[in-house]
């Protein structure tokens, strides 16, 4: 389990690494996936996501937060794959067309903060 964690952590700061070195690339490779392939099939991504953080959820020393974690990504999911009213999409599109790079580089950032306390917390 403990594994699990090391490749969520790392995984994560490297995501998050690529995000602010090369802000542009990284969100052109979104945008592309998003129209390549169907949003039902990309809803798979947060729903393994959660479930790795399910299951190595007692590998840590505070498990409530992971659990809290995977919660929220089987609600990605979830939202992902209904897309009601095509919220998913908006959300999407807004954020590829009104986000600016220093706020992606900002969530960067954040998101090697996040990889270095899933790390801590083994």
């Amino acid at each position: 389990m403990k594994a699990i964690v090391y490749m969520l952590g790392f995984g994560h700061i490297a995501i998050s690494s690529c995000w602010i070195l090369y802000t542009r690339e990284t969100v052109d490779l979104l945008k592309g996936w998003l129209q390549t392939y169907p949003l039902k099939f990309l809803s798979v991504i947060p729903a393994v996501f959660g479930l790795l953080f399910l299951v190595s959820a007692s590998a840590t020393t505070h498990p409530w937060v992971f659990r809290a974690i995977a919660l929220l990504a089987f609600g990605e999911a979830a939202v992902a794959f209904a897309n009601p009213q095509r919220i998913y999409s908006r959300m999407a599109n807004w954020y590829f067309e009104k986000v600016s790079d220093q706020t992606n580089r900002l969530f960067g950032i954040i998101g090697i903060i996040f990889g270095t306390v899933i790390l801590t917390w083994i």
